[in-house]
């Protein structure tokens, strides 16, 4: 008799594995600063928890397409609601963008680093994921690394802008280039909200149809646990997201948090303003110190510190143990140990990532 792992697509065993399992160990220190997981430190406000609220009551109701949420969230870009499928956060868009263009032996191109989510989701399709290092001086996009890597098999194309976790944005002419390829192109915008004076790309949809938007509610939202987001594309584009996503995948409470905050912009500009004033707090003591933050475009920074010797394990139980500070562990960049990311938690929170930062690296 198979044994059960054998019944198993067989690309199961080998993809990679996105694990959050830091999250079981910060929900059980509640005093630690959660600094590592680009979450958004405010809260919803009474008016989101209001309507989240009134929307449980009717909680016994499957929820509809949610029309009126997306007219309002096309008229922000100036199109229609049949440009806008409704998701359970930007998670839901990456694993379904995956079986919607990847079969097995089909490959995406994306950078490296990059959001950690995505290759284990192609590498579940049975994808093969082909990831460029980013340039060694500046980090940004190699965009001829990435053109030059395009092939028969190439399917799919990521764009992160800005870039988690480099948090470089790619120049436009740039973005052109991947789109004139004509190979499906997605671009991420889940921090785009930080940089109110940068426009959206979502105009690029209507002279490329291959190319689609992937938004969330998790960061300047703040909406991380409350799970929504969005695909902006074609009628063509988001009637194939719809039909791979799961029907009612958008809760009515989540629905009704969302529309909440869009009728209260103010709210995004507080947090927005919270995240941008300590991110040039962080930015000028990590200069400070001599070492060699990356500009923030979202609501995390990259900090080399390799330059000190530290390797990233040393850094991240150094803030733990010093000022019980969670940060992101980041891989070896063009074999270098000694990153790390740091997310803006609430003032105190900051204050000991600064007292830790002058104590260990000053």
């Amino acid at each position: 008799m198979k044994e059960l792992k054998d019944w198993f697509v067989p690309w199961l065993h080998t993809a990679r594995v996105y694990d959050p399992s830091i999250l079981d160990v910060a929900w059980s220190k509640p005093d630690h600063a959660r600094l590592m997981l680009n979450e958004n430190p405010i809260p919803p406000s009474d008016k989101v928890v209001e309507a989240v609220v009134n929307a449980v009551k009717h909680g016994n109701r499957y929820p509809d397409s949610g029309k009126r949420l997306r007219t309002k969230i096309g008229e922000m870009y100036g199109l229609g609601p049949d440009n806008v499928a409704l998701c359970n956060g930007s998670s839901e868009t990456i694993d379904a963008m995956m079986r919607l263009f990847l079969k097995p032996g089909d490959e995406i191109i994306m950078s490296n680093p990059t959001f950690g989510l995505f290759p284990p989701r192609a590498e579940l399709c049975g994808g093969k994921v082909v990831q460029i290092p980013v340039r060694e001086e500046d980090l940004q996009y190699d965009v001829d690394g990435m053109l030059n890597a395009i092939n028969d098999r190439t399917k799919l194309i990521l764009v992160i802008n800005p870039n988690n976790p480099t948090g470089v944005f790619i120049d436009d002419a740039d973005l052109e280039r991947f789109c004139e390829t004509g190979i499906p192109l997605c671009v991420d915008e889940a921090y785009k909200d930080y940089n109110p004076e940068k426009p959206s790309k979502a105009d690029l949809i209507k002279k490329y149809p291959q190319v689609f938007l992937s938004v969330t509610f998790s960061k300047a939202h703040g909406f991380a646990g409350i799970r929504f987001g969005f695909v902006l594309g074609t009628e063509e584009m988001i009637a194939a997201f719809n039909r791979m996503f799961l029907p009612w995948n958008v809760s009515l409470m989540a629905m009704a948090a969302a529309e909440a905050i869009l009728d209260n912009p103010e709210e995004i500009r507080a947090k927005v303003e919270h995240n941008n004033r300590w991110m040039k707090i962080f930015y000028d003591e990590a200069k400070k110190l001599g070492l060699k933050p990356y500009p923030a475009h979202g609501n995390y920074m990259l900090i080399d510190a390799s330059m000190t010797g530290k390797t990233t394990a040393e850094i991240l139980q150094a803030a733990l143990d010093m000022e019980k500070v969670f940060l992101k562990r980041i891989g070896e960049i063009h074999g270098k140990s000694g990153y790390f990311r740091v997310t803006p938690g609430t003032d105190e929170e900051n204050e000991r990532f600064l007292k830790f930062m002058r104590a260990y690296f000053g």
